[in-house]
C-alpha cells in the first residue's frame, strides 16, 4: 500500500488543515496508556524549546493497544494549549509497528516539514532537551539522521555492543553505536527516501523498525550523526521477551538487510565514527554484576545439544576453535572477538543461503552469544574504565577484518 494510503482520509483531511510544519515529533505508542499523556507532554515541550520559533506538530499514532492508550492520546490531543498543534494520526488497514513508522513519515511529508524526530513511547529517559536536541540537526540541516547514543553500565546492552552494532558498523563503514535506539531524527530527505523505498514497512516489531531507519540511513548517502542522550530507560514494567525471541527480532532483520543492501556494503571498505552532538557516552562500573557461571554452563550444553545444528551453519575452521571453550571453567572461560565475529559472520552467510529454517537457526545462536557476553564480562570487568573501553574496540576491530572475506562468500 502506497505511504499515503495508509493515512484514514479524515488525518489526511486534518493534516491538510494544519499547513505546513517545519518541526515535526511523532510517536508510537502500544498499550501505554498511564504514561503516554506525561510523555507527550515532554515532547511538546522539547519542541517548545530550540525550534520553538518554528511551526511545529506532535502526531500520535496507537500500535492497536489493548488498553487505554488511544483514549488517553485522543484526549491529550484534544485539550486545550498554546503549543505545537496536536494529532492523533487514524491508520486504514491492520496497524502494527511498521505501518505506524511508514504512516509518521508519510504524515511528515505531506506536512512538507524539515524533520521529523520519533519517539518509541516504552522509553521514558528522554527528556525535554533531549527531543530539542534530537531534531535541531536535521531542522538546521546538519545531518539527516541523527542516532541516540548513551552512557551505560558494562553489563547493558551486550546485544548491541558484542554483534548488532559492530557488525553494521563493519558493514556500511560507518560506526555508530546504537542500531535500536528507540528514537531518532530523520530530515525531510530521507524520509522522502524511506517511504520511497518501503523501509520498514512490514515491520512488525519495534526494535525491527529501528534497524530498518537506521540501516537505510548507513547505507545510503545521508549524513549520519549521534547525540549522547545520557542513560537509556525504558520501563521495567513491560513484558519482558526471551532472548532467543530477541535474537530473532533484531540479528534476523539485520541478516535481512545484508540482502537488500549487498552492493552498499560489497563496496564499503574503510569504517569510521560518525560525528557526534553533545558529549562522548561513558562505560560505567556494573553495581551488580550479572553471574556468568549460568552463561557459560549454557554454552557447554549448546555444544552437547546442538552440534548437529551448528555443524550446518559453521565450517569446521570454526567448530575447531569452538571445541576448547567448553573445557573452560567459568572463571577462566574466553571467547576471543576474531572467533565470535567469525561465528557472527558463518551465521549471517547460512541464513543467506537458507541452510536451516532462518527462525531455527538465529535461535541456535542463543547458546553461542551468551558465551561470548560471558566473556566480555570478564574481560572488561577485569580492565579499568579505559580498558572497557578498549574491549569495545576490539571487538569493532574484529568485526571488521572479517567483513574482508564476507564478499566472498556470500553467493
Amino acid at each position: 500500500m502506497p505511504a499515503a494510503e495508509l493515512l484514514a482520509p479524515e488525518s489526511r483531511a486534518a493534516l491538510g488543515e494544519l499547513g505546513a510544519i517545519e518541526a515535526v515529533a511523532g510517536v508510537h505508542a502500544l498499550n501505554r496508556a498511564p504514561a503516554l499523556a506525561s510523555l507527550l507532554d515532554t515532547v511538546e515541550a522539547g519542541l517548545l524549546k530550540d525550534v520553538a520559533s518554528r511551526r511545529s506538530a506532535v502526531l500520535v499514532i496507537d500500535c492497536g493497544s489493548r488498553d487505554d492508550t488511544a483514549e488517553v492520546a485522543r484526549a491529550w490531543c484534544a485539550a486545550e494549549h498554546g503549543g505545537p498543534a496536536r494529532l492523533l494520526l487514524a491508520v486504514t488497514g491492520p496497524v502494527h509497528r511498521g505501518a505506524a513508522m511508514q504512516s509518521l513519515l508519510a504524515a511528515a511529508r505531506e506536512l512538507d516539514a524539515r524533520g521529523l524526530v520519533v519517539l518509541d513511547a516504552d522509553m521514558t529517559g528522554v527528556g525535554a532537551d533531549g527531543v530539542s536536541a534530537l531534531i535541531a540537526p536535521v531542522i538546521e540541516d546538519a545531518a539527516d539522521y541523527v542516532s541516540p547514543a548513551y552512557s551505560r553500565s558494562v553489563s547493558e546492552g551486550t546485544l548491541t555492543t558484542n554483534l548488532l552494532a559492530p557488525l553494521s558498523s563493519a558493514l556500511y563503514g560507518r560506526r555508530i553505536q546504537q542500531i535500536t535506539g528507540g528514537c531518532c531524527a530523520l530530515a525531510a530527505s530521507l524520509i522522502e527516501h524511506c517511504l520511497g523505498n518501503g523501509v520498514g514497512a512490514g515491520s512488525a516489531h519495534a526494535h525491527e523498525i529501528e534497524i530498518a531507519l537506521t540501516t537505510a540511513a548507513l547505507a545510503s548517502t545521508s549524513r549520519v550523526a549521534e547525540l549522547h542522550l545520557g542513560r537509556r530507560l525504558v520501563d521495567s514494567s513491560l513484558p519482558q521477551v526471551d532472548l532467543a525471541t530477541t535474537l530473532v527480532r533484531t540479528v534476523g532483520p539485520v541478516f535481512e538487510l545484508m540482502e537488500r543492501y549487498r552492493d552498499t556494503w560489497d563496496e564499503s571498505r574503510r569504517c569510521a565514527a560518525v560525528p557526534r552532538f553533545g558529549e562522548s557516552p561513558v562505560m560505567a562500573p556494573d553495581r551488580e554484576r550479572p553471574a556468568i557461571d549460568r552463561m557459560v554452563h549454557a554454552f557447554g550444553l549448546g555444544m552437547k545439544d546442538l552440534l548437529p545444528v551448528w555443524e550446518q551453519v559453521m565450517p569446521e575452521e570454526t567448530l575447531a576453535g569452538l571445541y576448547p571453550l567448553a573445557l573452560r571453567e567459568p572463571a577462566e572461560f574466553e571467547f576471543p572477538p576474531a572467533l565470535w565475529a567469525r561465528v557472527v559472520v558463518d551465521f549471517a552467510v547460512a541464513h543467506h543461503e537458507r541452510r536451516l529454517p532462518r527462525d531455527h537457526l538465529l535461535r541456535s545462536l542463543t547458546p553461542l552469544y551468551l558465551g561470548r557476553v560471558a566473556a566480555f564480562l570478564r574481560t572488561a570487568w577485569r580492565a579499568s574504565p579505559d580498558g572497557s573501553a578498549g574491549a569495545l574496540g576490539q571487538i569493532e576491530r574484529a568485526f571488521e577484518a572479517e567483513k574482508s572475506g564476507l564478499s566472498a562468500r556470500w553467493r
